[in-house]
């Protein structure tokens, strides 16, 4: 894509009509990292004067990007403008086409409408605006970010100052190498299994992922705070998923319980996953198949369902999902299992939508008593 025609406007109106005066210490420009996920990575562009007071009246940053990583939005990709609040006006591009092949500059730029000034003050570095790019894969993995300027025209990175005849190049300038896209779960779930809370999680791809920090809290003390239960390490840098498993066996008192997980990259950066709710029971006395979750499930994600179920005694048990016209689409469980609470997950992949039976059989091992039970699962496109 070629250069916007108002900065080439703006470029030759500067260079012609401002008056000669002395130039100011360059000042630097720093690329940083704001926020990063397989949805959203987002970068700031901060410009930090030399001088008490520095007359800025256009500027511009320019920022190269894989265009094979990630991808721009014209309208939503180049936001929080700092001298939108001023009035001036916006000649910024997001999708510039450098290589002509695809999209690979991001162009910031804003000017003064009448070629005036602003002042930008040493003692808070402004922002000049945020760069935001879409992966296309929803994997993790790391991008490198340049300031890039056209060593033809220089045109596309710089400033200047009010009444200075020739543009301001940045120095130093810092980029930014391998920003990570931190570690994406695709599932957490904890269900009572036995006599213990099974808590498993899954990741897409790992990158710099340190490991997994289990916390639980007690949901009948209402001052109580989060403990930790233990720590899972992580696959480091991975493409490939993984699947965890973690058993709380140390269940203080039958009750509800949350749980939630404390990811840690290797540089100690860290966040938290929501929380799931358990409700403990010691051992369950009343055989039950409880209504799956989210109800009805949709087709067009691929999303799971989550079924329910609870095993009185040490049980021969099999669990299926049929049709209304009661052929077997999914066998789900088919064990034996002790006394306890479980939990197992249903895709409804290569299935029409409709209405579909889940149909729970069990007959203990040692009494011989035998339950048939029945819940509805809706599915959706």
């Amino acid at each position: 894509m070629k250069t916007p025609m108002r900065l080439l406007l703006l470029l030759l109106f500067l260079g012609f009509a401002a008056t000669a005066a002395a130039q100011s210490p360059p000042a630097s420009l720093e690329l940083y990292p704001i926020t990063g996920s397989s949805t959203e990575v987002r970068i700031g562009a901060r410009m930090a004067p030399q001088l008490t007071v520095m007359n800025i009246e256009a500027v511009s940053v320019a920022v190269a990007y894989d265009p094979s990583l990630l991808s721009v939005n014209a309208n939503t990709s180049i936001v929080n403008r700092h001298f939108s609040q001023y009035g001036w006006d916006n000649g910024s591009n997001a999708e510039w086409d450098n290589d002509g092949i695809n999209p690979d500059v991001a162009v910031y730029a804003e000017y003064h409408p009448t070629f005036g000034s602003q002042a930008i003050f040493r003692g808070a570095p402004p922002t000049l605006c945020q760069f935001v790019f879409f992966p296309k894969s929803s994997s993790s993995g790391c991008a490198d970010f340049t300031v890039y300027a056209n060593n033809a025209t220089a045109a596309l990175t710089y400033y200047f100052e009010y009444q200075v005849s020739t543009q301001q190049n940045f120095s130093p300038v810092t980029n930014i190498v391998c920003m990570p896209y931190p570690v994406e779960l695709s599932l957490f779930t904890a269900a009572q299994q036995g006599r213990a809370i099974a808590v498993r999680w899954a990741t897409e791809s790992e990158s710099n992922n340190h490991g997994f920090h289990i916390e639980r809290r007690d949901l009948a003390d209402a001052a109580g705070d989060w403990a930790e239960l233990g720590f899972v390490e992580g696959e480091g840098d991975s493409p490939a998923g993984r699947q965890y498993i973690f058993f709380d066996q140390d269940l203080p008192h039958d009750g509800d319980f949350a749980y939630r997980l404390k990811q840690v990259d290797f540089d100690g950066t860290s966040k938290y996953t929501d929380a799931v709710i358990v409700h403990y029971v010691d051992a369950p006395l009343q055989f039950a198949l409880r209504q799956n979750y989210p109800n009805p499930v949709s087709l067009s994600d691929g999303a799971a369902t989550h079924v329910g179920y609870d095993v009185a005694e040490s049980s021969d048990v099999r669990l299926t999902v049929t049709n209304l016209l009661g052929q077997q689409v999914a066998l789900l469980a088919e064990n034996i299992f002790d006394a306890g609470s479980y939990t197992v997950d249903w895709r409804p992949a290569g299935v029409p939508a409709g209405t579909y039976i889940v149909t729970m059989t069990a007959r203990a091992t040692e009494s011989g008593r035998a339950e048939v039970l029945h819940q509805r699962i809706q599915v959706i496109r």
